[in-house]
């Protein structure tokens, strides 16, 4: 995968981004979000294998292509030539199936149909206006009160594919990770994720176990 992760671009074209209305307080936030381990989140999908046909293994997720709204729109598959040629292809979401415990995928397409797809050799070539990158809000900067405070240590998504909440993972802090509603439109142009809560706030919400 390190090899892979050279050819992932740092972000992608800016786009007009506008911030939706975030929850009043956090308290609100703990009682309305249910339990962590309903969810599922965008690292379940990264590296599944992508199944083809009956049982033939055509590549794996290696990134995700999210809207402006934070809904996923598609998955960035890589092949390693095995089964079809070696490049990048994409995948319609949703998938035919895919259960966030197991490690696999299916997409509900013959091995050649699959391998027919357009194919590249860098997946940046996908990503079109007012569109992102999964991998790169991954490790994305938090700031908090106008200063840095965490990195995305993972998105949480829900039933429809959408980007509801994030678990952030504060700098230089021996504590355990806090799960937080998020948007989208909290990035801001220099690609750094801007939360509308205190630091006194988010240090006395619960802390995320997944």
């Amino acid at each position: 995968m390190t090899y892979l992760d050279r050819l992932f671009p740092l972000c992608i074209a800016a786009l007009p981004l506008t911030a939706m209305a975030a929850p009043e307080n956090l308290s609100d936030w703990q009682d309305q979000r249910g339990d962590p381990s309903s969810t599922w989140t965008i690292s379940q999908l990264l590296g599944d294998d992508v199944i083809a046909g009956e049982n033939t293994e055509v590549g794996e997720v290696t990134d995700v292509i999210f809207d402006d709204q934070g809904t996923i729109q598609s998955l960035v598959v890589y092949s390693n030539g095995n089964a079809v040629e070696r490049g990048f292809r994409t995948v319609e979401w949703p998938v035919k199936v895919f259960e966030p415990s197991d490690v696999l995928l299916s997409i509900g397409q013959q091995p050649s149909e699959f391998g027919n797809q357009q194919v590249t050799h860098s997946p940046v070539e996908f990503f079109g206006q007012n569109q992102f990158s999964a991998r790169t809000m991954l490790g994305m900067g938090v700031q908090v009160e106008g200063s840095p405070y965490a990195e995305i240590e993972d998105l949480v998504l829900n039933e429809q594919g959408q980007v509801t909440s994030a678990v952030i993972d504060p700098d230089g802090m021996e504590t355990a990770n806090y799960w937080l509603p998020t948007d989208i439109g909290w990035i801001n142009e220099d690609w750094v994720m801007i939360l509308p809560y205190s630091q006194s706030d988010i240090e006395q919400s619960d802390s995320y176990s997944d």
